[in-house]
């Protein structure tokens, strides 16, 4: 027998539900904690500030949306070794702590360094810090931002011999050494926004990002439709691939929806084709995808071995008061129309460069690295394919500028088909120097600022 549902009834089922429902939401957002970390005296997976936990990677699959991570000084290897860790929720990632999290310093007294092994058997595939959102559908926005970590990567590299000059990519069964990583040291995506209106807020500032070895960026982040990205007052140093890569995963023909990146007192240097033989997709300072707005402003770029800048797509982009100094193949590269264009004619010729930029130079500064660094620098050799494959006498004239630039001996000679230095280690104190002083003044990435 049918009987009519009654309107309070369902009134009060609808009410139920709807309770039960912001319950969850507050619940979840409850949730949201403190966690702490110290390689010093962490063990367990408490995760408090009395009993931290010993690695970040020990605890990742614990994390909350909202959660803060705060990790003291110390060398974190990932959990057994792997060298990664990957994050599947909005979280923030907090170094450069003292051991009882009362101070913050961290490029100076309390510094939290991400490494790893190259012989570790628990060897894992990707970026040595990975926030991938890409799957995330938790209907709640929380900000993602990663501060104050030092990534260096070079314990992870595999080099020719123990001197440490030249990276080797493939794995060496023989001598148990697994492949050189290539997905790099710093790797951010979001997807749609799960709530379809709050826009992500992606922060990455105070990092130092070294000897790391990718395809693409070192610093990547993958933002979606309104987001938007602040980059600042970081160092990417000796790295291949691209310095930072300001992607995205969203597509559209509204510009107004695109994401929206600020990336100010950066500091890019020294950025490595990804072999002496490559001839594209890498050795790039900066990078932007086709489909994103970005604003660069008080950076430095300076000594890539193609582009200090490369343009995709056609919206504008703006580059105001930055040092661009020393890119081999050209200072800017637009590739919608295969545009290489230098400095002096930056503003003339740049077809998608925003009106409002401006106030660009190559001022030189000094480069408070080590002289032994700087020489194995200058001693590689930088291969046109092209003119190996023609076999033809070097052009000189692009690698000697930059010699030139780092007051180096010039290189004379034929053309080699390989170099006997790529990718040399830079020690952390070098990076240190280059990222605690003010070596252009007012431009590019100095100590750390504390929020």
């Amino acid at each position: 027998m049918y009987v009519e549902p009654r309107t309070g009834s369902l009134n009060r089922v609808f009410f139920l539900l709807s309770l039960c429902t912001m319950m969850l939401l507050s619940t979840h957002e409850v949730l949201a904690r403190d966690w702490y970390v110290s390689s010093s005296r962490g063990k367990g997976k408490k995760g408090t500030k009395e009993k931290p936990a010993k690695d970040l990677g020990n605890i990742v699959s614990k994390l909350k949306p909202g959660d803060v991570v705060h990790i003291a000084a110390g060398t974190y290897l990932g959990k057994g070794k792997s060298g990664m860790d990957r994050i599947t929720v909005p979280v923030s990632i907090l170094g450069g702590y003292s051991d009882d999290f009362s101070s913050r310093d961290p490029w100076q007294a309390h510094k939290t360094i991400l490494s790893g092994m190259n012989k570790t058997r628990n060897y894992k595939v990707g970026a040595r810090l990975e926030i991938d959102l890409s799957k995330y559908r938790v209907k709640k926005v929380f900000p993602i931002l990663v501060d104050g970590l030092i990534i260096d990567q070079g314990a992870q590299n595999q080099y020719k011999t123990e001197a440490q000059h030249m990276i080797v990519r493939k794995a060496n069964p023989k001598k148990g050494t697994n492949p050189t990583p290539d997905r790099g040291a710093l790797f951010i995506r979001v997807g749609r926004s799960p709530d379809f209106k709050t826009p992500w807020d992606i922060t990455v500032r105070n990092n130092i990002i070294m000897n790391s070895a990718p395809t693409q960026g070192a610093l990547a982040v993958f933002a979606f439709e309104g987001s938007k990205v602040h980059i600042k007052n970081n160092l990417v140093i000796n790295c291949t691939g691209t310095g930072i890569f300001a992607g995205t995963a969203w597509h559209g023909k509204d510009q107004a929806k695109a994401p929206k990146f600020t990336i100010e007192n950066n500091t890019v240097m020294f950025m490595w084709k990804y072999d002496a033989y490559v001839q594209g997709f890498s050795g790039l300072a900066f990078k932007t995808d086709s489909e994103v707005v970005a604003e660069l402003k008080n950076n430095v770029f300076a000594f890539a071995d193609r582009f200090l800048i490369q343009k995709q797509g056609k919206w504008p982009l703006t580059l105001k008061n930055n040092i661009l100094l020393g890119g081999v193949e050209a200072t800017y590269y637009e590739t919608s129309g295969d545009n290489r264009i230098q400095l002096d004619d930056l503003e003339d010729e740049a077809e998608y460069l925003a009106d409002d930029s401006g106030g660009n130079s190559a001022k030189k500064f000094k480069i408070p690295v080590s002289k032994q660094w700087l020489s194995l620098y200058g001693s590689r050799v930088l291969i046109d394919r092209n003119a190996v494959e023609a076999d033809i006498k070097a052009q000189k004239t692009r690698a000697n500028a930059i010699r030139r630039i780092l007051g180096l001996n010039l290189q004379a000679g034929s053309i080699k088909a390989d170099s006997p230095i790529w990718l040399p280690r830079m020690s952390l104190d070098d990076a240190l120097r280059v990222a605690s002083s003010y070596p252009a003044g007012s431009m590019g990435a100095s100590r750390t600022l504390i929020h």
